[in-house]
Parts: C-alpha cells; sequence; structure tokens
C-alpha cells in the first residue's frame, strides 16, 4: 500500500513539473473546414521542443486529419489517418522551426473545435521563445544559366597618325608662321597622345626616352614614333618636356576655326582640352571623354610661330590607341523569373 501511495505521488509530481515547464503556443476555438477544403496554422518551434497537439472537435461521430509539415522543407512531421479528436500527441522538434498545421475533415460541413498547442522547452533558457510569426514579403528568384556572348576587352593597338616634322615660318618671313595638322582618329579609340617639340634636340630626347621601355615590347622597339607609344601603353611614365620659354603656340580646332587662324583672320576658337603657349615641348594623353567630336570626325593641330626673324622646325607626333571588341562565350545566371513570396519571421522573445 505504501509503495502504491509513493508511485502515485512520484507520477503525480512528474505531472505537475510536466505541467509546470509546459508553454502555451496557443488555446483557441476554431473551424474545421468540410472535405475539400483545409485549415492551416503556423507557430515556431526552438530546437529540442516537444509540441504538444490537442484538437477536440464540438460534434460527436465526426472525423478530422491532422498534417504537420516543416515550413521550410515542406517535410512531413506526422501524417493521422481519419480520427474523432487529437489527444496529447507529442512531435520531438529537431532544429528551430516553423511548423505547418493543416486540419480537414471528412464531414460534408464545417466542424467547430478546439485547438491546443503547447511546448515543453528543452532547456529552461528557452523557456521564453516566442512562438508567434510575422509574415514578410520577399522576392523569389527563379535562375536560368544560359550561354551568352560577352565583350571583353582586347589588347590596346597603336596607330600612328602623324609623325611628321616640319617648318613653320617667323613673322617676318614671306612663308606662313601658321601651320594645320588634320588628323582622324579612328572609331574604336579608346585614349590618344600627341608629343610636340622644337628643334633637333627636343627630338633626340624622345629617342632617348626609348631606352627606358620595358625589354621585350616590341611594338615599340619597332614603331617610329617608339616613346610616345611606350608612353601611352603605360610603359614610360613620361615624356621629355623642356619647361623653357620659346617661340611656339599650338592648339586644336576645327576645321573652321583652323582656316581662320592659319589665315589670321578674327574668328577662330580653339578647344580647350589642351594648348600651349611659349612651349619648346610638350604633350599630352587625351581619353576618349575629353575628346571633342567635331562634325566631320577631324581636328586640326595648329601652330604659330612668333619669332619675327627665326624660322623654327617642328616635330609633331599623334598616337590613337585602339581597343579591339572581343566576344567571348560564357556561361552567365539570369533571373528568369521574379515572384513576390510570402515568408515567416519568428517573433521577438
Amino acid at each position: 500500500m505504501k509503495y502504491k501511495l509513493l508511485m502515485l505521488m512520484l507520477l503525480w509530481s512528474v505531472a505537475t513539473i510536466a505541467q509546470k515547464k509546459a508553454i502555451t503556443v496557443t488555446e483557441q476555438s476554431i473551424t474545421i473546414p468540410a472535405t475539400g477544403q483545409q485549415g492551416v496554422y503556423f507557430y515556431g518551434f526552438q530546437k529540442g521542443d516537444v509540441a504538444v497537439i490537442d484538437i477536440d472537435p464540438d460534434k460527436a461521430g465526426e472525423t478530422i486529419k491532422l498534417e504537420v509539415q516543416e515550413y521550410t522543407s515542406g517535410a512531413v512531421v506526422y501524417n493521422s489517418e481519419p480520427v474523432k479528436k487529437v489527444k496529447d500527441l507529442k512531435l520531438t522538434v529537431p532544429q528551430k522551426q516553423v511548423y505547418r498545421f493543416i486540419l480537414s475533415s471528412t464531414s460534408s460541413k464545417a466542424i467547430p473545435a478546439r485547438l491546443s498547442i503547447k511546448r515543453l522547452p528543452e532547456k529552461d533558457e528557452t523557456r521564453h521563445f516566442n512562438s508567434n510569426i510575422t509574415w514578410q514579403t520577399k522576392q523569389d528568384t527563379t535562375w536560368a544559366i544560359t550561354n551568352d556572348k560577352v565583350l571583353v576587352k582586347g589588347e590596346l593597338t597603336p596607330v600612328t597618325l602623324v609623325d611628321k616634322t616640319f617648318r613653320v615660318a617667323s613673322m617676318a618671313n614671306l612663308n606662313p608662321s601658321r601651320v594645320s595638322v588634320p588628323f582622324k582618329l579612328p572609331a574604336n579609340t579608346v585614349h590618344w597622345v600627341y608629343w610636340v617639340g622644337v628643334g633637333q634636340q627636343s627630338v633626340e630626347e624622345l629617342k632617348n626616352m626609348t631606352k627606358l621601355v620595358t625589354k621585350g615590347a616590341a611594338v615599340v622597339a619597332s614603331s617610329t614614333v617608339s616613346s610616345v607609344v611606350g608612353f601611352g601603353l603605360g610603359l614610360i611614365p613620361s615624356l621629355p618636356q623642356v619647361n623653357a620659354s620659346g617661340n611656339i603656340d599650338y592648339y586644336f580646332m576645327n576645321k573652321q576655326s583652323a582656316e581662320k587662324f592659319v589665315a589670321d583672320e578674327e574668328g577662330w576658337k580653339p578647344y580647350t582640352f589642351a594648348q600651349g603657349t611659349g612651349i619648346i615641348s610638350d604633350y599630352k594623353k587625351v581619353s576618349l571623354s575629353e575628346t571633342p567630336k567635331p562634325t566631320d570626325g577631324t581636328m586640326y593641330a595648329t601652330f604659330r610661330n612668333s619669332n619675327t626673324v627665326t624660322g623654327l622646325d617642328i616635330t609633331l607626333k599623334i598616337v590613337a590607341f585602339e581597343q579591339e571588341k572581343k566576344y567571348v562565350t560564357k556561361q552567365v545566371r539570369k533571373p528568369l523569373k521574379v515572384e513576390q513570396k510570402q515568408v515567416p519571421v519568428f517573433g521577438e522573445n
């Protein structure tokens, strides 16, 4: 007798502890839809929880079905045959998860019932876990892998546009003291470089720069404007430039302004991206973005000798750098379909 009493007290104690430990997720009156329809409920559980489910229909003799799924994977955790009620069903939750509870009936009419879901936390520190969830709208993108032709940058190819030495007479000479040199950039130009030098000494200094070009750069070594090419390719950090006063002014213009400039008429207007006054030598690398676009596609390098007595020899070198457009076939990940999707979010503790 004492043994039986002790066992009863022990069982009562265990039951009392379990009841104290159980945390109500939901206690509500629901309506289980008729055959062909479903009632769906979502609740979250912490890792190690034991979910305890009770469903008690109000109508005697009717049968219901319960299916429990993991929301993220859709895996079925529990699926019952038609039963009159669900009593003290326990499901152990292996990881933090949202469960989908799907209720249906075999009746032709909806059945009122009482739904109770509790959780038995594995650890005391997860007692205050919030099982309620909210819904957020996120984009669900379906991707497809396709073979597309993709534009890649090819190597830079130097194209010599101007490589000449010409004389610009003094202001007192009968020959013109103003000269223009036309040039046209190729279609695939990404940038271009010009170098202006007065007299033979400037030309010699430019030639000596070739020694600084990286060994093996055959495209530079074989060029008649090797140093300018090397600078345009980034193989030479700079070109020779004499910072002393001279008698040559230079500008870049369109055709109309160049004609007026050479004829010493008013109304000519130079481009502003580059010019020099009283120089002995000068150079610049000009990007495509700062390059003017004359209507006929032709620009003019113009020169003026302000010396009243002495004619001067000017060397002009202009090199454009083209970049070939190459296409390669690559696998490209593209969005095939974008849908708005409702996803559950755990409530705050």
